[in-house]
């Protein structure tokens, strides 16, 4: 069978964060490509230029709206070398920037003619990072995950995906086998959260798997939670995440749209506790499913949910949000299904 994909070229730039990156690229040949170049980057240290450059960036931070400026200044410190690098490349059929908003809008101008459909995603909401705004225009399809940012600008509307070419055997891991596990940046509001749907578990006789990231040590007097600085890889939350009945999914403040540990859940059948209201909406939520914890959760609602027996997802939900769907969608190849939000 020939695949959409099957003899087609790519240049992909996503964060490295976690070694995101590897996977993307792993699901890229898995669907079809033949050569995928990537052009994903990680910041040097930065020092100003000088005052003057330390105050223009002072200002555009907090009186600009642009609270990540000195990330474009980053870039343009290794920019020269980014461009000699994507030179040195073929054309190729397609172009996938994730988190568009780190490279600069020259940079994107040089990309944009190296292929013959250019296209981004943005996965993090506009309040946090305001500067991708300057870049939507250069792209053929651009992509926001939150339904709040989709008004105006002809951007188009997506989720994040499901991983489809790890299979069961490389994941499942006896040693990694928990009730319930949670993977996430260390905030103290989230802290404070996590700490009291853990309490709850806790007292249900569940086991608990947790990492709370931070490159300082944290910690939460009140619930004993302390952060850790071993970074794990994203394939190995994952491999974690498929070893437990029930994932927790704290939402990032700014923002509504769906973490991959969603779709992640939606792929291998497991229960999602998750502080995202705006799941109620998706087509795949199911209460015997996916538990919203609120202010009002108690004790007994959580009980009752991880009693009921998991409603396995249908192969039509896993297949739109599975990888290859999404890439089809994202660059309007072949036959796929679309994939909307719901109305904010």
């Amino acid at each position: 069978m020939i695949k959409t994909f099957q003899g087609k070229s790519i240049i992909v730039g996503t964060p490295k964060d976690f070694e995101i990156n590897k996977m993307i690229i792993k699901e890229l040949r898995n669907v079809g490509f033949d050569s995928v170049f990537e052009i994903s980057f990680k910041y040097q240290k930065f020092k100003y230029k000088n005052l003057w450059q330390h105050a223009k960036s002072f200002c555009k931070k907090n009186f600009g709206n642009r609270p990540h400026y000195k990330q474009l200044l980053r870039f343009e410190q290794i920019e020269p070398d980014l461009i000699q690098q994507l030179n040195e490349l073929p054309d190729v059929d397609y172009v996938l920037l994730i988190r568009p908003d780190v490279y600069s809008p020259s940079y994107i101008d040089v990309l944009k003619k190296k292929s013959k459909k250019c296209v981004a995603y943005q996965w993090d909401g506009l309040k946090r990072f305001p500067a991708v705004n300057d870049v939507i225009q250069k792209f053929d399809r651009f992509f926001f995950f939150d339904p709040a940012d989709l008004e105006g600008n002809g951007v188009l509307p997506v989720t994040n995906f499901s991983p489809i070419s790890y299979r069961p055997e490389e994941l499942f891991d006896s040693e990694r086998i928990t009730d319930v596990y949670f993977s996430g940046s260390y905030f103290p509001k989230r802290a404070a959260v996590l700490g009291k749907i853990l309490s709850q578990l806790f007292k249900l006789g569940k086991s608990i798997k947790y990492r709370l990231n931070a490159w300082k040590l944290r910690e939460n007097k009140k619930y004993n939670l302390t952060t850790t600085r071993e970074f794990i890889t994203f394939e190995e939350n994952m491999k974690n995440s498929y070893n437990a009945d029930v994932v927790i999914d704290l939402v990032f403040t700014g923002h509504s749209g769906l973490s991959f540990r969603i779709f992640e859940a939606i792929r291998f059948d497991k229960k999602v506790i998750t502080t995202n209201q705006a799941i109620l909406k998706y087509d795949f939520y199911d209460a015997n499913n996916i538990f919203v914890w609120s202010k009002k959760s108690d004790i007994q609602d959580l009980k009752r949910f991880l009693d009921a027996p998991v409603n396995p997802i249908s192969d039509f939900l896993k297949t739109k949000y599975g990888f290859e769907n999404w890439i089809k969608y994202v660059l309007d190849e072949g036959e796929y299904i679309s994939i909307n939000l719901p109305e904010n």
